[in-house]
This record gives C-alpha cells, sequence and structure tokens, in this order.
C-alpha cells in the first residue's frame, strides 16, 4: 500500500498555529519531518502565504470585534501585564517563568525588556489610585471570650504541628510578615504553585 503523501499547507498550517514565532528555516525543517516531501523553495512559499492568511484573519477579527478564545502568538507584553497586576513587585526571574509557562516564547531578554516596561506602567497606575481609597480602616478591637482565646491556642498549635514545629511555624509567619500580609503571601503561593505545575507538565 502507498503512503499518502502529507500535505504541505496542513502541516504548514498546524505547525504555526502550535508556534507563530517559529522562522521560516524552522517551519521549514518541521514540516519535512512531518512527512512533507516537497522542495524547500515551495515550503517556504507556502510558509509566507499561510502566515499573510492568518494575520490577515486575525485583522479582520480584530476589526469585528470578535476575540480570538486564545492568541496565536501571546504577546510578552500582555502577559507581563496580566502576571505584574497581581504583584507589581513580582520579582524579574519568578515573573519570567509564569510568562515563559504561558506560552511565551520569545527570548529571554525580550521577555525581561517586557517586564521591565510594564512593571513602571503597572506601579504608575497603582501611584494614580488616590491615597483615600488605598486606606482601610482598621478594625475595632474585639474584647476576646476565654473561650476564643482557648479556641485560637489549640489552632496555634495545629498549626505549628502541621508545620513540624513551632520554629517552623515561626519562619511561615515571618515570610508572611516579609511579604505584607497574609493577601500578598498568598498570591505569591499561587504564583510558585502556577510555576510548579509549570515545571511538572514539562
Amino acid at each position: 500500500m502507498s503512503t499518502q503523501p502529507v500535505s504541505v499547507y496542513t502541516a504548514v498550517r498546524e505547525i504555526l498555529v502550535a508556534d507563530g514565532t517559529l522562522t521560516t528555516d524552522e517551519i521549514v525543517t518541521r514540516a519535512k519531518a512531518r512527512g512533507v516531501t516537497k522542495p524547500d523553495a515551495v515550503i517556504r512559499k507556502v510558509v509566507n502565504k499561510t502566515k499573510s492568511e492568518m494575520k490577515l484573519r486575525s485583522q479582520k477579527n480584530k476589526k469585528a470585534g470578535r476575540k480570538l478564545i486564545q492568541p496565536l502568538f501571546p504577546s510578552p507584553h500582555t502577559v507581563a501585564r496580566d502576571v505584574l497586576a497581581a504583584d507589581p513587585d513580582l520579582p524579574s526571574a519568578v515573573a519570567l517563568s509564569l510568562i515563559k509557562a504561558r506560552g511565551v516564547s520569545r527570548s529571554d531578554s525580550e521577555i525581561l525588556e517586557a517586564i521591565r516596561k510594564t512593571r513602571g506602567v503597572v506601579r504608575q497606575k497603582a501611584k494614580a489610585v488616590p491615597a483615600a481609597a488605598r486606606e482601610t480602616t482598621a478594625p475595632a478591637p474585639e474584647t476576646l471570650t476565654e473561650q476564643a482565646v482557648f479556641t485560637g491556642l489549640a489552632l496555634v498549635n495545629k498549626t505549628a504541628h502541621l508545620c513540624g514545629g513551632v520554629a517552623k511555624a515561626r519562619e511561615i509567619a515571618e515570610a508572611i510578615r516579609s511579604c505584607g500580609g497574609i493577601d500578598t503571601f498568598l498570591k505569591r503561593l499561587e504564583l510558585i504553585a502556577e510555576i510548579l505545575n509549570s515545571d511538572t507538565d514539562l
């Protein structure tokens, strides 16, 4: 039985959809690895034509107000803005890992530059928020009952046990304080979980 030849158009389109940042030479190599037997010149012509068609379709969707579920070529600036919006002071190395985990395939230097520029914009927006809006009124101190005190002590004791001892629990408490509070700590914990999950998938 003769093997059905691989369509150069199908192969090129699938490769571009998976990663639109590849160079023409890389696409040619991957297409041939998939079984395309056409000459390099023919594959290059198909690559250029397919790129133009996909770009035109993207522009039409944008003009029509249609949003794609997931961009074909994630922009490092767009993803950096999403990552830094949760924590503008996130270390660049952590932000870099998160951005790459979300599908951005640009070079590290390009992504770091996007992080630098985006961080400045995010911080400026944060400063523009009126100070009064950022201030929170401290809750009035409550009179703790004896039962509440014992309940709190029991909870702390359980936490220390789960952490592996009082010393470990104290380290975690200091980490939370260093982050600026429990909310910031939890946000950064979610980011770490996202990185670890991404590494596991790899």
